[in-house]
């Protein structure tokens, strides 16, 4: 389950109004001391018993025993979990209260998170939507954002520019559920574009993920990379993986059409260093031992005249960039092994 921050929870208990949550539903209420009465949703309640603690920002009913605070109200309302009733209070009632002004209240019960696509929505349109709903969610995540600060990438430049997202696993929560026939076609279509595994997971859980996009600015493929200790990984964990199939792309393929020479690293995050560093003219392959057919084709269309390799110094980079840099004299006019300093 995506892992809810402490800060996040206890900010969602503390501005969300559970008075307010209540009679967005429609239940009437009315002060009594301290507290508010009202009818209980939950079982067939002819004296009001539904107890609101307004201090405290909590509820409880005396009369069929539930209660709790306002995150346990829409678990109780919605029927979903614990994560799923955090994502819905951050969408429908943070954002607004973060500005300072009270959000516009409700007419009926809690509205449940938008849609991921419309049914109709193509495959090439539901890759999109995958990347706009990890980018959103980024930009919501401490723990994200930390990794990147770690890894020396805060610019926020960078995340916009190449539309860095993150998989906390709350993507499910956007697609109706399977026993819906809408929720099984596009978990179904999901699932072959590998953006779910056969067991219903995220690919990319748990990671930082980088799409890459081609010219016309359609998503071809996506990148992750676990933002967890190793050793807090199970040992059969990759750290580095992309969508199953085929590497696809030629991430950052502008840059090959503004300048004559690159600057070709073993993977995305180094790539991203340079850039950051003021090195936009920068690419990558897909890891040591994959420079695609696709990426050399490229380099070729674009009439490139020099590549700088900057893979990892160790036995398996020096080996790749010693490979690779045989086949690439035979493309552009030079190539020379590098190792930035500092970077």
């Amino acid at each position: 389950m995506p892992h809810v921050p402490l800060e996040v929870e206890e900010r969602i208990k503390r501005e969300i109004s559970v008075p307010r949550l209540v009679e967005a539903r429609g239940i009437q209420l009315r002060r009594s001391g301290s507290s508010m009465l009202g009818d209980c949703p939950f079982h067939k309640d002819n004296n009001p018993s539904l107890s609101i603690d307004v201090a405290k920002n909590g509820w409880h009913c005396i009369g069929c025993g539930r209660g709790g605070d306002v995150i346990e109200s829409v678990k109780c309302v919605e029927g979903v979990s614990f994560n799923h009733a955090v994502e819905i209070l951050k969408h429908d009632y943070l954002p607004s209260t973060a500005s300072g002004t009270e959000p516009p209240p409700r007419k009926s019960s809690v509205v449940r998170l938008p849609a991921l696509a419309e049914p109709t929505a193509s495959d090439k349109q539901l890759l999109e939507a995958v990347v706009v709903h990890y980018h959103e969610t980024l930009k919501q995540s401490p723990e994200a954002q930390q990794y990147l600060l770690k890894r020396g990438l805060q610019s926020a430049e960078m995340v916009e520019h190449f539309r860095l997202g993150f998989a906390n696993r709350t993507l499910g929560y956007r697609i109706p559920e399977r026993n819906r026939l809408a929720g099984a076609e596009q978990r179904g279509r999901l699932m072959e574009l590998g953006v779910f595994r056969q067991n219903g997971h995220e690919h990319l859980r748990g990671s930082i993920v980088i799409p890459i996009f081609n010219l016309e600015g359609n998503v071809v493929q996506m990148y992750g990379r676990k933002i967890a200790p190793r050793h807090l990984l199970r040992e059969d964990t990759a750290e580095h993986l992309y969508l199953p199939g085929p590497h696809r792309g030629v991430w950052n393929e502008a840059a090959l059409i503004a300048s004559k020479e690159i600057i070709l690293c073993e993977a995305l995050i180094d790539a991203l260093t340079y850039w950051c560093a003021g090195y936009r003219h920068v690419t990558t392959s897909h890891g040591a031992n994959d420079l695609t057919h696709e990426i050399r084709a490229a380099f070729r269309k674009h009439s490139t005249k020099r590549i700088y390799i900057a893979y990892d110094r160790d036995d398996a980079g020096e080996r790749a960039a010693q490979k690779h840099s045989e086949e690439l004299i035979q493309l552009v006019s030079s190539v020379s092994v590098c190792s930035f300093r500092g970077l």
